[in-house]
């Protein structure tokens, strides 16, 4: 801040000026500049600079305000770490949804670590969380492929990554994206304890190695998957484990900084065209006998998947946080009166929430059929 003032001294008047020098919050001193990927599209990155010698490339998947996020965003770079974030659907002006996170390639994130060398001396790490990861990889390996002996980029961190093709015929399992195995540089897989896939974080470690990546995974206790895009305050857990990332970011960047660089990008095998085998309604060519279950409901009470063996059954996997889920909750209760008079039931296996979140929730929302607690995921994955 610049103040003048005059002032009256043994009969002279003087012009007096005083700066103040006043600390800003962190984003006001946030600078922005504008990166030209290979088909010259424009894409948009925000700077908060800080002194230390560590800069991570964030990718982010949400326009929604989140405090909890921009309150660790600010902690990290106070840890003087750089922060360089990107919202690549936004500067590509695709909607968001899954399939376009999923598909997207990686040229622009190619074209934003370019340009961190050319500006910066510092390292350089990538972080990105859910589906964002895979056009993370594909950046990387782009970097890669395009050959600078003095790279500077020491690994990713991905929290809570979805590394699956596309979603597969009900009772399949997903397979890896074909970059998952063609990745060598380091990678930390930061994953929730009651994460989405807690399950399979073992596949997503072994194709990762495969081409030749160290990897390194911490299981982050008590949270589910988006744990610091929640409401600060919220969940006691949520804030505890959120607290803790600007200072693992730089204990996991110290780790992989140790690994050896690749000296080339790992070979891309069976990348046909992932997405054509996007498929809705199938015919199955053979029957596959059911797992079974054994769960309690919300009330306490115990079912399994022979109390239902003379009936035609309906079983609905959701989660209280997965926005289709809920909306589709009013006809499934539709359907439940419509047939209450024929051999039909419907069934919920909630994945992963506690019984204290549900029976809130059916407050709000009341559900006309039980409520089965899948509290450790395994029945859900063994559903595929």
């Amino acid at each position: 801040m610049y103040v003048s003032f005059l002032l009256k001294r043994n009969g002279w008047l003087m012009l007096l000026h005083i700066v103040f020098l006043i600390a800003f919050p962190v984003s006001v001193l946030a600078s922005g500049l504008t990166v030209t990927d290979s088909s010259d599209n424009e894409i948009n990155v925000e700077i908060t600079p800080a002194q230390g010698e560590l800069l991570v490339i964030w990718l982010l998947d949400h326009d929604e305000e989140r405090p909890q996020f921009e309150n660790m965003l600010n902690a990290i770079n106070q840890n003087g770490i750089e922060v360089w974030r990107v919202d690549l659907l936004a500067d590509y002006f695709l909607p968001r949804s899954s399939e376009n996170v999923r598909t997207l390639s990686g040229d622009g994130v190619a074209a934003i670590i370019r340009e961190a060398h050319q500006r910066s001396d510092k390292k350089i790490v990538l972080a990105s969380y859910d589906r964002m990861p895979l056009p993370l990889l594909r950046g990387a390996r782009v970097w890669q492929q395009a050959g600078s002996e003095s790279s500077r980029l020491i690994g990713a961190i991905l929290f809570y990554p979805n590394l699956f093709g596309p979603p597969p015929v009900a009772g399949e399992d997903p397979e890896l994206d074909p970059v998952v195995e063609a990745t060598n540089i380091p990678v930390t897989i930061y994953q929730p304890e009651n994460g989405t896939h807690r399950w399979r974080l073992g596949e997503m470690m072994d194709g990762l190695q495969e081409g030749g990546s160290p990897v390194f995974t911490y299981l982050v206790p008590d949270v589910r998957d988006w744990f610091f895009m929640h409401l600060p305050g919220e969940d006691p857990a949520e804030t505890v484990a959120t607290a803790k990332v600007p200072e693992n970011i730089l204990a996991f960047s110290r780790l992989m900084e140790a690994q050896p660089k690749p000296v080339a990008a790992a070979p891309l095998t069976g990348a046909e065209d992932i997405e054509a085998r996007v498929q809705e309604l199938v015919v199955l060519n053979s029957k596959k006998p059911a797992p079974d279950f054994d769960l309690l409901d919300i009330s306490g009470k115990r079912s399994k998947l022979a109390d239902y063996r003379e009936t035609v059954l309906l079983i609905n996997f959701w989660a209280t946080w997965c926005p289709p889920c809920v909306d589709e909750l009013p006809s499934l209760n539709d359907l439940t009166e419509r047939y209450k008079d024929r051999n039909f039931s419907v069934v919920s296996i909630d994945f992963r929430e506690p019984k204290e979140v549900i029976q809130k929730f059916s407050e709000q929302l009341p559900v006309d059929f039980p409520i089965l607690l899948d509290s450790d995921g395994r029945v859900s994955w063994q559903w595929k």
